[in-house]
């Protein structure tokens, strides 16, 4: 027969309550409702690849498809919280919808890709123009969002102010609105291509619920009482 110390019984009954209580306030935080938004009192720019040519691993297709697969799940989300959705038309150029949204006046710009680099590499990344901003703590919500369902390595918020040199990467910087590019994960990589082929449903999700958390945090006289 063992013996049990009242010590050591107290020790687990306290492990036990840790756990319940870790456990329940992750299932709240899982469950909190979307925010949800006065009627069109904020507009977004939503901005799916448009690059036809870039190819992904097996059945990946092309990135422009997937993302656009992607954007189709975030968008009934945000126009049914009551934000007013704008999306770019695939066969026009980034200069083109980057200047269409700026004259439209939205207040958040956001892109969707999906990455390359030689099938070599994996994770997920997000762009904003220059950190210290609201482009900045958009993307970072956008981040935390998603690395809740991806569990391949987080390559974190980067700067795309100088990413082609004396170039930047566009889309995070000729918006007016703060805007953000997510590289969701690696298309050309065998274990990324899966994994977005296979949650499509649950990656856009993700995304929307960073864009509204974003915009509740940034805009609450926006929000619904």
């Amino acid at each position: 027969m063992k013996t049990f110390h009242t010590g050591g019984l107290l020790s687990l009954a306290l492990v036990c309550a840790f756990a319940f209580v870790s456990t329940a306030s992750a299932q709240d935080a899982k469950e909190q409702p979307l925010p949800k938004f006065k009627q069109d009192a904020l507009s977004l720019w939503l901005s799916p690849s448009n690059q036809i040519n870039n190819i992904g691993y097996g059945e990946y297709r092309s990135e422009k498809e997937r993302m656009n697969e992607v954007a189709d799940v975030v968008e009934p989300i945000l126009k049914k919280q009551g934000i007013k959705v704008y999306r770019n038309d695939p066969e026009k150029s980034i200069k083109e919808y980057t200047e269409e949204a700026n004259k439209l006046g939205v207040d958040l710009y956001f892109a969707i890709h999906s990455n390359a680099f030689r099938g070599e590499s994996r994770g997920t990344e997000v762009w904003c123009h220059r950190k210290g901003g609201e482009g900045e703590r958009f993307a970072n919500r956008i981040l935390d969002e998603l690395t809740k369902i991806y569990k391949g390595p987080n390559r974190g918020v980067k700067e795309g102010y100088n990413r082609f040199g004396d170039r930047p990467m566009w889309e995070p910087y000729a918006p007016k609105a703060a805007s953000c590019l997510v590289e969701i994960a690696f298309h050309d990589n065998k274990e990324d291509a899966t994994w977005i082929m296979d949650n499509i449903e649950p990656i856009g999700q993700a995304l929307a619920r960073a864009v509204l958390v974003h915009l509740a945090a940034e805009h609450p006289d926006a929000v619904e009482k």
